[in-house]
C-alpha cells in the first residue's frame, strides 16, 4: 500500500482508458481521457489502496463531475466518495486533495480565497433570499469550491448568513442588524 497522497499529479491526456492506466504510477496520479471533449478522469486512488478510480466527466454517460483545469491546477466538483473498496471520500481543488470525514472536510489554511473573490461573491449574494453556492458559482463563472469558501469567509465576517437544515449550502447577504451583531 502506497502512502496517502495530499496532492494530485496530472500526468497527461490520452484517448482511451487502457492508455490512461499505463501512465498511473503513484497514489494521486490523474490522467484525462479526452476524445473531442473530456470524457473521464482515471485516478490512482489517493488513499494508497492501489485501485484506479473512474470519474465520469461526460453527462451523456450518466451523472458527471465537473472538471476545471487552469493555471492553479486541476479541480473536480463535487467531492468523490467511494461507496465500495477503501471508502475514500475526498475533494480535489487546485491539485490539493482534501480528505473528508462524514460531512466535514479536512479544512486547513489552504481553504482560503482572495478578497477579490470574496468581494465578487458578496456583490452577487441576494439580501432577500438564500441562494445555493453552486448557482452563484455558475453565475460568476467560478469554481464551486471557491464560492463555498468565499461564503464561509463572509459568514465569519458577519457579511453573509448561512442556511441550516434543508437550506444547508445556501447563503444570503447579512442584514445591517446581523452584520453589527445585534439581536433583534
Amino acid at each position: 500500500m502506497s502512502p496517502r497522497a495530499r496532492r494530485i499529479r496530472f500526468v497527461g491526456k490520452v484517448e482511451n482508458r487502457d492508455a490512461a492506466a499505463l501512465l498511473l504510477a503513484k497514489s494521486g496520479d490523474v490522467v484525462l481521457v479526452e476524445r473531442g471533449k473530456p470524457r473521464l478522469l482515471v485516478v490512482r486512488c489517493p488513499c494508497g489502496c492501489g485501485d484506479d478510480l473512474l470519474i465520469n466527466l461526460d453527462d451523456r454517460a450518466g451523472s458527471a463531475w465537473r472538471c476545471y483545469l487552469n493555471r492553479r491546477g486541476l479541480t473536480i466538483y463535487p467531492s468523490y466518495w467511494r461507496d465500495t473498496g477503501c471508502g475514500s471520500h475526498f475533494i480535489v481543488w487546485d491539485n490539493h486533495i482534501y480528505w473528508c470525514s462524514g460531512w466535514e472536510s479536512d479544512e486547513s489554511d489552504d481553504w482560503y480565497v482572495t478578497r477579490l473573490t470574496e468581494d465578487a461573491v458578496q456583490a452577487a449574494l441576494p439580501a432577500d433570499c438564500f441562494v445555493q453556492y453552486e448557482k452563484l458559482a455558475e453565475q460568476l463563472d467560478l469554481i464551486p469550491w471557491e464560492v463555498l469558501q468565499a461564503c464561509r469567509q463572509l459568514v465569519r465576517k458577519r457579511l453573509a448568513v448561512a442556511g441550516h437544515g434543508s437550506r444547508k449550502g445556501e447563503f444570503r447577504k447579512a442584514s445591517d442588524a446581523e452584520s453589527s451583531g445585534s439581536n433583534l
